[in-house]
């Protein structure tokens, strides 16, 4: 009997040593982990070189964000001029797929995001207004397709934004789904206005064929920033952090459980140098919280920001 209890203590105690040792390894078997954004250039990786977007057709990368279908692959869009269509490139900058939007316009593409919503999310907001004549400007939402096929996506969320004081340009958009809401963050000379608005639900029916539909809303304002030329933002995926970069630095608002944003962004930044790139027009934070940013040109160029937390 002895014997018995003795090796049953000792069965049990190597299954739980396996476990132990097996287990934590297991858990970061996820596809988001084996196919995470890792370009496979070193230079690129650390931030010393940059990595070409290479697709013809994207020649004023506009927009940035990291797929959550195949986290190995990033999406960009063209300024003002092109079609409603993203680009997809994988880790070595090749074009590997595409998405249009039917039923849409792209009058001045400016920024867009990345997100999970209970399911793979993409916005993009078409809110440039340069000469502030536009009375309303528009958010696309829509669930993510595979970023390595030619898809067409009809099933969108039209969001129509009115500006509590009349028509403002902006170029930076966020996501921030944990408090259900959309940040805006408008261009200007001096001082910029963030402006927030309520994140719909996603639509849990098959709206495969419904084409877009429209929600009106009015943008609130929350905060005067600072920031001069505002070109792109986003939320760090493991921080929380918010990054907002314009043409010469990337800005950092660290995230805290105990002060909400309207408070911290009263308060002074981490202020980053971006990389020597022609003119950059977005910025994105990957699955690791490396800071990215791309720039207009042909090739279009992305390249990490490299700095020291």
């Amino acid at each position: 009997m002895q014997r018995r209890t003795t090796l049953r203590r000792f069965s049990t105690a190597c299954s739980f040593a396996f476990l132990v040792a097996w287990l934590p390894g297991f858990i970061c078997l996820t596809p988001a982990d084996i196919h995470a954004w890792e370009p496979k250039n070193a230079a690129v990786v650390a931030g010393q070189a940059f990595l070409e977007l290479s697709a013809p057709s994207l020649t004023e990368s506009s927009g940035l964000a990291f797929s959550h279908v195949a986290p190995h692959c990033v999406w960009s869009h063209n300024d003002s001029g092109d079609k409603a269509r993203l680009y997809a490139f994988n880790t070595s900058g090749k074009y590997c797929g595409r998405l249009v939007l039917r039923g849409v316009g792209a009058h001045d593409w400016e920024d867009m995001a990345s997100f999970d919503d209970g399911g793979a999310r993409l916005l993009v907001a078409d809110v440039g207004d340069n000469d502030a004549q536009r009375k309303s400007v528009s958010l696309y939402l829509f669930d993510e397709p595979d970023p390595r096929k030619r898809s067409f996506v009809d099933s969108i969320q039209h969001l129509v934004i009115r500006y509590p004081g009349g028509p403002q340009n902006c170029e930076s958009v966020a996501v921030d789904v944990r408090r259900r809401r959309i940040l805006m963050l408008g261009k200007s000379p001096l001082l910029a206005t963030m402006y927030e608005l309520p994140l719909p639900e996603r639509p849990q029916d098959d709206q495969s064929a419904a084409g877009p539909s429209v929600i009106e809303l009015e943008a609130k304002p929350i905060a005067k920033l600072a920031i001069p030329l505002a070109t792109g933002m986003d939320l760090c995926p493991t921080t929380g952090d918010l990054w907002i970069s314009n043409y010469l630095q990337a800005y950092r608002f660290p995230a805290s459980k105990r002060v909400p944003l309207e408070t911290r962004l009263r308060q002074i930044p981490d202020i980053f140098e971006l990389p020597k790139l022609k003119q950059v027009e977005a910025i994105a934070v990957d699955g690791k919280g490396r800071v990215w940013v791309t720039s207009e040109g042909i090739p279009a160029k992305m390249q990490r920001l490299a700095f020291t937390p």
